[in-house]
C-alpha cells in the first residue's frame, strides 16, 4: 500500500509540474526583440525584405543552426505599399519596414481582418506572415527594455522643460511631439526609437 501511495503521489507531482512548465500553459506565446533585426524571406538570410524594430512582439516558430523563423501578427493600412507595418490598429507604432516588393506580392502574407479607421476613413489590414533573422536571443518580456526607455527619457527630455507624463498625448500625438523635441538631445537613432516605443505604449490611450 505504501508503494502504491508513493507512486500515485509522484505521478500527481510530475503532472503539476508538466502543467506549470510546459510550454503549451498559459505562458504568453510571445517573445520580443531586443535590438532591431534585418529580415529575410530565405533561411539561408540571402534574400533581405526588410527591418523588425526593437521592442516587437514575436512568435517564434522554429530555430536553426544560424536563424530564427519568426510569425509576425501586426496592422498596416491598404493606402500605398504598406511597407510599414503597426503594432496596433489605427497607431502609428510602427513594428516593422519591409520593402516594397515583399508587400506587393499578396502571397507574402495573410489578411486576417479588414477595419476602416473612423477618423481618417482609411482602411487597415490585420496581416500576418512568416520571416527569417539571425539568431538572437529573444527576451521574455519588456522589463529591462522599458527601464532603459524611461531612464533615457527621463535624462534627455527634462533639460529643457518639466519632465513630460507619456499620458499626457495619444500614442499618435506623441510621434509629432517627439520629432518636435528630439533635436534638442544628444539621442542617438536607436535611442530615439526605443523612447519613442516607450511613449507610444504607455501613451494615454496605451492598450498594452
Amino acid at each position: 500500500m505504501k508503494m502504491q501511495f508513493s507512486s500515485l503521489f509522484s505521478s500527481l507531482i510530475l503532472s503539476l509540474s508538466f502543467a506549470i512548465f510546459s510550454p503549451n500553459s498559459t505562458a504568453s506565446p510571445y517573445s520580443y526583440t531586443p535590438e532591431s533585426l534585418p529580415l529575410y524571406a530565405d533561411e539561408a538570410l540571402s534574400k533581405p525584405i526588410g527591418e523588425l524594430e526593437a521592442g516587437v512582439p514575436v512568435k517564434l516558430v522554429q530555430t536553426t543552426q544560424n536563424a530564427d523563423q519568426l510569425e509576425l501578427e501586426m496592422w498596416r493600412k491598404t493606402k500605398g505599399f504598406g511597407r510599414i507595418w503597426y503594432n496596433q490598429f489605427a497607431k502609428h507604432i510602427t513594428d516593422a519596414v519591409f520593402d516594397k516588393t515583399f508587400t506587393q506580392n499578396a502571397a507574402n502574407f495573410e489578411v486576417l481582418e479588414n477595419k476602416e479607421d473612423p477618423l481618417t476613413g482609411l482602411i487597415w489590414q490585420k496581416v500576418k506572415t512568416k520571416v527569417w533573422a539571425k539568431k538572437s536571443k529573444l527576451s521574455q518580456n519588456l522589463t529591462a527594455f522599458w527601464a532603459n526607455a524611461e531612464s533615457t527619457f527621463k535624462t534627455e527630455c527634462s533639460v529643457c522643460h518639466k519632465q513630460r507624463d507619456p499620458k499626457m498625448h495619444d500614442a499618435n500625438e506623441w510621434v509629432a511631439v517627439f520629432n518636435g523635441m528630439v533635436g534638442f538631445t544628444d539621442m542617438d537613432k536607436p535611442q530615439q526609437k526605443q523612447v519613442l516605443r516607450y511613449l507610444q505604449l504607455h501613451a494615454s490611450d496605451a492598450s498594452k
